[in-house]
């Protein structure tokens, strides 16, 4: 064998000395696997199917006696929603962008930042054609048809792509700078992801876990170490990402196991593949826990199981960094998730959830920790927070 220069053996020893210094969590997270490599390619689109928008709970600090249950007012065509408790957000088939709620600092997005109630459903202007809509917090962003993003909403700092420009809202929507060739979204509350129709995810905001990536700052950054995605999703401390090859990449904080990697702790903004899930089509995330859906209609959870979140009839605080599969469920096409809440819309319509029940009331209003039926007045399309798409 040849010998080794002495360059790699400096490098070598380095590396060496680094890793002695490390906790075992640590190692674990710095020798997992990487995310693969793989081909650029073009998620689905957002459910094309429109319908009207129902609710079961009225939004925080909403006027006493406003209604629960019901249809939105004038929601008949939609085919995107975001909810964040206070506000709602809708974009309809032909474009055009609708909010109703309560005002945080703008995010009805009408041009005022004073907490007001508005219980019917008005345009937001100002905002070209949508094709969906997403949200971090009371923070709202629209993918426009053109794939450039709007942003509007309670936090500027996220508006601006990371870009501290004050800490008052945005009440009226605007371009988040140099986002562009976006397809779909998956934000978290103090940061955002996009993702690009050529498979990249770009990310912005705090970064206290190394979400977004092996970089220093705030601002809008590609998240190095991951290719080919078709979906991607905040998990709390971590992101997951699925690629077009049927995997699932995570990268971030690995105290609640949500890289996949064992013994927990440590964290990395190099993105590894998580383990068993494979064959994945989605990716949904919520408070430090992360979901899977398979091509065969199977969905998998892993990370923080308070509260039931991880479906397995469990309610304690436990963690577990292997994926595990969602029993009782029939074939799913869609997940979603809110805070310890999962959503699981079965091939006929039917909406199942689990977790804490802060959206699932009033059939499960203590919470669940396997998934149940929750009743609606058609088949679900979309789901968001408190607020479903069903469709006519």
């Amino acid at each position: 064998m040849a010998a080794m220069s002495w360059p790699r053996v400096l490098v070598a020893g380095a590396a060496v000395l680094a890793l002695a210094g490390c906790s075992k969590p640590d190692r674990a997270v710095l020798g997992a696997p990487g995310c693969p490599g793989g081909p650029a390619a073009r998620p689905a689109p957002a459910p094309a199917r429109a319908g009207t928008v129902w609710t079961w709970a009225p939004h925080f600090q909403a006027p006493e006696g406003t209604p629960a249950r019901r249809a939105v007012p004038g929601w008949s065509d939609v085919v995107s929603v975001a909810d964040s408790g206070y506000t709602t957000v809708a974009v309809r088939a032909d474009g055009t962008v609708w909010s109703y709620g309560v005002n945080v600092e703008g995010s009805l997005g009408h041009g005022a930042r004073e907490r007001v109630y508005e219980a019917t459903p008005r345009q937001v202007t100002g905002i070209g054609p949508a094709r969906a809509v997403y949200n971090s917090g009371s923070t709202f962003y629209a993918v426009l048809r053109d794939s450039r993003v709007a942003g509007w909403g309670a936090d500027r700092f996220l508006v601006e792509a990371g870009r501290r420009r004050g800490h008052d809202g945005v009440s009226v929507p605007r371009l988040v700078p140099g986002v562009k060739g976006v397809v779909a979204m998956g934000p978290g509350l103090l940061n955002s992801f996009a993702l690009r129709g050529d498979g990249r995810v770009l990310g912005w905001g705090v970064d206290l876990t190394d979400v977004l990536g092996d970089t220093d700052g705030t601002r809008l950054t590609a998240v190095r170490g991951v290719s080919g995605a078709v979906g991607v999703a905040s998990a709390g401390e971590a992101v997951v990402a699925v690629k077009a090859d049927g995997r699932v990449c995570a990268w971030g904080n690995n105290a609640h196991g949500l890289l996949g990697v064992e013994p927990r702790g440590g964290q990395s903004g190099r993105p590894v593949r998580v383990p068993v899930v494979r064959g994945a089509v989605q990716v949904a995330g919520g408070e430090n826990v992360a979901y899977a859906l398979d091509r065969d209609g199977a969905v998998w959870a892993w990370g923080r199981g308070a509260s039931g979140s991880l479906g397995d009839g469990d309610t304690s605080g436990h963690v577990s960094a292997r994926p595990l599969r969602v029993a009782g469920l029939p074939r799913i096409s869609r997940i979603a998730a809110y805070q310890f809440t999962a959503y699981a819309i079965d091939t006929e319509g039917g909406l199942w959830g689990w977790g804490s029940g802060l959206a699932l009331a009033p059939n499960a209003p203590g919470g669940t920790a396997v998934p149940v039926r929750v009743p609606l007045p058609g088949p679900a399309v979309d789901v968001s927070g408190r607020h479903m798409i069903v469709a006519g």
